[in-house]
């Protein structure tokens, strides 16, 4: 198997890992080429293999990713691939529009690092040919909402993120759910707060606890070895607050549907990826 290319269905050996059978992922929409590679049953302890194929990457090009919505979509709401030659000429604090925190230098212990790791529970296991952890969204086309109608800006503040945190992508979903490992949290009350100023206008909701103000998610930062962003419609004062993990209670105390998709007014939902439909059925548009 050439470097960066993905691997043929069935079993795999990559590394010392071995890995159960799996399918290309080809997207519906898209030119019909593969994306990524995805086993088809669940991996036991899925962080420790995500860490060891992570280790890998540099002889085998492809990164990992451990995802979670294997029963609500078989193509785990993977798309067209983005243009990543667009993606070098995205900044991160253009996408956020507000100053950026500094890098942080102390890392967390190999051993708080393995421990959340060991802690997941058994999930499918993807292989990316991308250049880098945060260029896997863009390069499988996973979407959220209109406010983000490409992975592009998302990846922008990942690759920042992942420059000045350590912070990788470690897996996707339920839904439009994102979680990374984080080698360089932010240590003080303090720092926390100007990180927190960039996940409160990054994301809709942080640390899947549904919060949304700056004072809570910087107490959910201090030290924390994960990052949770979630992306979904937000609820009015009045309603019912989103659940951790994001998924709000819709009228009548139905679930919103996997991946962030938001039901039209005339109850048709969103399309593939996580963009929200307008009146009429036309998916929002960027602003």
């Amino acid at each position: 198997m050439a470097t960066g290319s993905l691997p043929e269905e069935g079993e795999l050996l990559l590394g010392a890992v071995m890995l159960p059978p799996g399918r290309r992922i080809v997207p519906q929409a898209g030119p019909g080429e593969p994306v990524a590679w995805v086993t088809t049953q669940p991996v036991p302890d899925p962080g420790l293999v995500w860490s060891a194929l992570s280790d890998a990457y540099l002889e085998t090009g492809l990164v990992p990713v451990v995802l979670t919505d294997a029963e609500k979509d078989e193509d785990f709401f993977f798309s067209a691939p983005d243009d990543l030659a667009e993606l070098d000429h995205l900044d991160a604090a253009d996408v956020l529009g507000t100053r950026l925190a500094p890098h942080e230098a102390s890392k967390l212990s190999m051993a708080e690092c393995q421990q959340v790791l060991g802690s997941l529970s058994p999930a499918p296991i993807g292989l990316v040919p991308a250049r880098r952890p945060a260029d896997v969204l863009p390069t499988v086309g996973w979407h959220t909402t209109a406010r983000f109608p490409t992975s592009l800006p998302i990846a922008a503040v990942l690759r920042s993120w992942e420059a000045r945190f350590g912070a990788r992508l470690l897996d996707v979903g339920p839904g439009a759910q994102i979680r990374l490992l984080v080698e360089r949290p932010p240590r003080s009350t303090e720092a926390a707060e100007r990180v927190a100023a960039e996940h409160f206008a990054f994301c809709d909701e942080s640390a899947g606890q549904g919060l949304h103000d700056i004072p809570g998610i910087a107490a959910s930062l201090v030290n924390a070895p994960v990052w949770t962003c979630w992306w979904g419609p937000r609820t009015s004062p009045g309603d019912e607050e989103a659940s951790p993990g994001g998924h709000d209670a819709s009228a009548g105390g139905e679930e919103a549907s996997p991946g962030g998709h938001d039901a039209s007014p005339g109850g048709e939902e969103a399309s593939p990826g996580g963009h929200d439909a307008s009146p009429g059925g036309q998916e929002a548009s960027s602003e």
